[in-house]
Parts: structure tokens; C-alpha cells; sequence
């Protein structure tokens, strides 16, 4: 027995919208939360894997957008003790607790995020959770929960379409910019901000997109309402770029 178009469609909807939902309890820091925003960095993986040190041999040639991190902007606590931005994104968590060790997490939850980061030559996992996680009190589970979701809903958007729909040419970059403010409803200017890097061949490449969030509004986002401006420019790109593929 087939299904009517308009329940099957609405069904599909609703399935979408259920895979791209952020986990519940909403992800929420258990110390030093007196910070504005939140970074969801996201990788192209096939430019990640083209410049500075690469991927290794195992590196998932199946996705076009993965994860790098979502970060934590400084703490006001910090602020008030003089440190700077550049010095944060430098040391993160190790201003506070230095930590090597790795995240506790399922096994299934480390194939999830083994399929969607860069296999850097590091252990980008571990450096991941020691910088930018541990110090906040973060349940490791919910908050690479919470990424994997988050990374979820940015597919879903027309603006990861339009990106994946350039893999392998040149774009300009006002023109994804455009793209994300359609796609997210926001007319903010640093909403996102585009990273790139040279290959071996001296073309200049798309690496990364970082998205703004307020630390107020992560369970709404990608709602507009959630999105802040970045508070320092780090767009690196140039006014035209390539968007390369596997």
C-alpha cells in the first residue's frame, strides 16, 4: 500500500527535522560560562586534507562538511584578568586545567565523529575536547552529541547545498555569503566567516566556515535569533576562491 504524496512528503519533513534536532538536555556549562559566544567550526574536508599538513591515509572521502569544533569564546573571568583574544584561541582550556586526556564516550559515538573529522596527523579529538571542552564541565557525550545535531541542521540548509553544489570550482565569496544569509535568515555581516588555505598546486582553498552563536541561544539555533556577529574579523579568504573535491 503506497502512501499519499503529501503524507509521505510531510513524513520526510519530519524525519529531516528529527535527525537535525539538538539533543535535550540543552548543553549547558557546568563553570566558567561567562563567555558571549559560541565558534561552530566546520571543515571542507577536501581542502582541509589539500593544505598545511593534510590528512592521513585513513581520512573518509565520503563528505564534502565536517567538524573542526565547536568553541567557546573567552571567559569574562579572563577578560577581567587581561587576557586577549588571540591568547585564548591559543591556549583555551589549559588557561584554567591542562588536560591530555581523551573524552569518554561510547564507541559508537567515536564512529559517528571518526566519519565526519579531519584525520589530522594528531589526535584532533583529544586536542578538541582538552582546549576547547573539558574545562567547562561539558558532558563529553551530550556536547559531541550536540555537534554531531548541529552539524545536521547546517546540511540541511540551502546554503550547505549551494556549497556542496560548487565542489570542484571557483566561487566568489560574496555570493556563499549571500547564500548563508538567505539560508539562516540573518543580515549580520560576521554571522559567518570563511577560511582558506594554498595547496600543493599554490591555489587558494576553501578550508572552513566558522558560525557565530550566541552562548544565550545554542539549543535555537539555527534560528536567526541565535547567530551573533564574530567579535574580531578572521575571514582569510580572498574575493574569489576554490571550493575544491575529493
Amino acid at each position: 500500500m503506497r502512501l499519499p504524496r503529501l503524507l509521505f512528503a510531510g513524513l520526510m519533513l519530519f524525519a529531516g527535522a528529527a535527525r537535525a534536532a539538538l539533543p535535550t538536555p540543552p548543553l549547558v556549562p557546568a563553570q566558567h560560562g561567562d563567555f558571549d559566544h559560541y565558534t561552530f567550526a566546520l571543515s571542507w574536508q577536501p581542502g582541509w586534507c589539500a593544505t598545511g599538513t593534510g590528512c592521513r591515509a585513513d581520512q573518509p572521502r565520503d563528505q564534502l562538511i565536517g567538524i573542526h569544533g565547536l568553541w567557546a569564546g573567552l571567559p569574562q573571568s579572563l577578560i577581567d584578568r587581561g587576557l586577549s583574544r588571540p591568547q585564548w584561541w591559543a591556549k583555551g582550556c589549559d588557561y584554567f586545567q591542562p588536560s591530555r586526556a581523551r573524552p569518554a564516550l561510547p564507541p559508537g559515538l567515536r564512529h559517528e565523529l571518526a566519519a565526519v573529522l579531519p584525520h589530522t596527523k594528531g589526535d584532533i579529538l583529544r586536542h578538541e575536547y582538552d582546549k576547547h571542552v573539558q574545562c567547562f564541565g561539558f558532558d563529553p557525550v551530550l556536547f559531541f552529541r550536540t555537534e554531531l545535531a548541529m552539524r545536521d541542521t547546517v546540511l540541511a540548509t540551502g546554503f550547505a547545498r549551494d556549497l556542496q553544489a560548487h565542489a570542484g570550482q571557483s566561487v566568489a565569496k560574496e555570493d556563499l555569503a549571500a547564500s548563508f544569509s538567505r539560508s539562516f535568515r540573518t543580515s549580520l555581516p560576521r554571522a559567518v566567516q570563511f577560511q582558506c588555505g594554498r595547496d600543493e598546486s599554490g591555489r587558494t582553498v576553501l578550508t572552513q566556515f566558522w558560525i557565530s552563536i550566541r552562548s544565550d541561544a545554542l539549543s535555537r539555533f539555527p534560528d536567526a535569533r541565535s547567530l551573533t556577529n564574530a567579535p574580531v574579523p578572521q575571514d582569510n579568504c580572498p574575493a574569489r576562491f576554490d571550493v575544491p573535491a575529493w
